[in-house]
């Protein structure tokens, strides 16, 4: 997967529609983060409608979502919320960071932005979340790119100032954070923030692994898993940055990480929600990862990519977790975040 080719199918499609129109269901998966806000904050009565056969049959007919694919549930609580309403802890010796909300870790996975947070806060960082403006990765997918640039042009106002100053940018979602380092610098013409903001963006997976080495973050207590897969994203392949996410799992006690070979998980975003694609998405998975997961039945699932942990759990009944909640509950226990 190479930044030129999605370009080229965002183009593609962006030519497409401005010539035949743009499909319902293109404006529905380009708009992920605004679905996803909503959801969240209409979270009860939004999660009985998707568990809904009228409503899934109905999606499936109007935005072409296969009635077979289990849609996310919505949380109430944001990460947005929770964030604002803790009580931060004493932080800072290391400095600032900027953790990146992504569309994801702020509405449907929050646990996953807290547990990013709090292992931050406890290895000396003084946390600020940015969380009111999309990295656009949806909205490319689906050749929304007039809706991308403009999210870009936010982008560039809310992290330049960080960016200029130093300030490491960490988001928990793959896709996510290498839009920062790569689609973002692609469609701004190089601007110069653009650059600074690729250079500072990371996997917080970094910061936690040379927080634990250099002994800022205290050694887990707890006994972790035995044995852990380890499923890396795509994103994460192509720019060869899996070693961050291993490295994380690897300072778990006991933890002994197998990562699989095991290609595309089949979900590739929203091309396994829909109708046309979802028996090849689920033949994809199929193929290595979805028996790889099931002869292991004893281990921990671990995947970096929100569209594998539920492409994993659906085709094989087993919940895998971002490396970040693992090596969070070997730290701190299974108290609630």
């Amino acid at each position: 997967m190479s930044v030129d080719m999605a370009t080229l199918k965002s183009e593609t499609l962006f030519h497409r529609y401005a010539a035949k129109g743009t499909p319902l269901s293109a404006r529905f998966f380009g708009h992920a983060r605004a679905l996803n806000q909503f959801g969240s904050r209409f979270a009860r009565v939004a999660n009985a409608s998707v568990g809904s056969g009228v409503m899934r049959a109905l999606v499936e007919r109007v935005l072409h979502v296969d009635r077979r694919r289990p849609l996310p549930r919505f949380a109430s609580r944001s990460l947005g919320d929770w964030f604002r309403r803790r009580v931060p802890r004493d932080a800072g010796a290391r400095g600032a960071v900027v953790f990146f909300g992504d569309s994801f870790s702020s509405y449907t996975e929050p646990e996953i932005g807290i547990a990013s947070i709090e292992l931050l806060e406890r290895a000396g960082w003084r946390v600020q979340l940015v969380d009111d403006v999309c990295c656009g990765r949806s909205q490319l997918s689906k050749g929304l790119l007039d809706a991308a640039k403009k999210n870009h042009l936010a982008l560039l106002d809310r992290l330049s100032p960080f960016a200029a100053a130093g300030i490491p940018i960490v988001g928990c979602e793959p896709s996510c954070v290498f839009a920062l380092k790569d689609e973002l610098v692609a469609l701004s013409g190089a601007d110069p923030r653009a650059i600074a903001i690729a250079r500072q963006a990371r996997l917080v997976d970094d910061l936690i692994v040379e927080a634990i080495d250099d002994g800022s973050l205290p050694t887990p207590k707890a006994p972790g898993p035995r044995t852990i897969l380890f499923h890396g994203h795509c994103h994460q392949k192509a720019a060869s940055a899996l070693p961050s996410s291993v490295k994380l799992l690897e300072r778990i006690p006991g933890a002994r990480v197998s990562v699989l070979d095991a290609g595309c998980c089949g979900m590739a975003g929203s091309f396994g929600f829909e109708r046309e694609h979802y028996d090849l998405s689920m033949q994809i998975g199929e193929q290595r990862l979805f028996p790889a997961v099931r002869s292991a039945p004893d281990a921990a699932i671990a995947a970096t990519g929100v569209s594998c942990r539920q492409q994993i759990v659906h085709g094989t009944g087993r919940r895998a977790e971002h490396p970040v909640i693992l090596l969070h509950r070997a730290i701190m226990g299974e108290a609630a975040t």
